[in-house]
């Protein structure tokens, strides 16, 4: 798609997006200081063994959270949105799959995560996860719970757990090869990374919850994203705690 049409493509799209969002009260938009460099995630551990009717079963949304091991963190990353099983394009060149399809296979989702409390080597902040190196960029650091907070329409969230993940919608990589009706199909690859987390941190036993109401341009200032880069859903993470599950 040429660049006037990947530009009229991204209007439509964020006139659409417009139209969907809540608007903050506080008026103010909230921020955490900028940092850059990497985090480096533990090495992840084999996903234990659970068939898959019993973590369909067991799947929980939690709404407490207790503090989480960052070895299970990185491992609930590579799992549920790491790289899966490699093919041979028509030219010969290997490609790799994620562990969450997306439409054409396109890097439609990204992974931005607020650490709202220090696990292990990861402090407070804001970072980008790298599926392919499997490591964390910095994007922002410092303490965030306030600025999360402000995103949220259940602010609870920023105090209870210690991880909040937020799944991006890249529209440079995607309206490029589809028409601005490609802005549904994002929701849909969000979905299927939600589901992974999901199931993912059943078998982990972790707590987690999907989030869906935020204020949009709030949480895109505190992630420091451009217009290319749409928040479509939030997703919670902690150790599990027994007396926050919904039934």
């Amino acid at each position: 798609m040429a660049e006037d049409s990947l530009d009229s493509a991204v209007a439509r799209v964020h006139e659409v997006h417009r139209c969907l969002v809540d608007r903050g009260t506080r008026g103010v938009l909230p921020t955490v200081p900028a940092a850059d460099g990497t985090c480096a995630l533990l090495p992840p551990l084999p996903l234990p063994p659970m068939p898959l009717d019993t973590a369909l079963r067991d799947r929980r949304s939690h709404y407490r959270f207790a503090d989480m091991d960052p070895r299970q963190l990185s491992t609930l990353l590579r799992s549920a949105t790491g790289p899966g099983r490699r093919v041979e394009r028509p030219d010969g060149t290997p490609h790799t799959f994620r562990m969450n399809p997306t439409a054409g296979g396109l890097e439609s989702i990204d992974l931005h995560l607020v650490a709202l409390r220090r696990t292990g080597e990861i402090g407070s902040g804001t970072y980008l996860f790298d599926p392919h190196r499997h490591v964390l960029s910095r994007t922002g650091t410092g303490p965030c719970i306030d600025a999360l907070e402000s995103c949220l329409v259940q602010p609870q969230f920023a105090r209870r757990s210690p991880f909040v993940v937020v799944l991006v919608g890249r529209l440079d990589r995607t309206l490029i090869k589809y028409s601005a009706r490609h802005y549904r199909t994002l929701h849909i690859d969000a979905g299927v990374v939600a589901q992974n987390l999901y199931l993912v941190a059943t078998a982990l036993r972790l707590a987690c919850c999907a989030i869906s109401g935020f204020y949009d341009a709030e949480i895109s200032n505190v992630l420091r994203l451009d217009r290319l880069s749409v928040p479509l859903l939030a997703f919670a993470l902690g150790g599990l705690d027994e007396g926050g599950k919904q039934g």
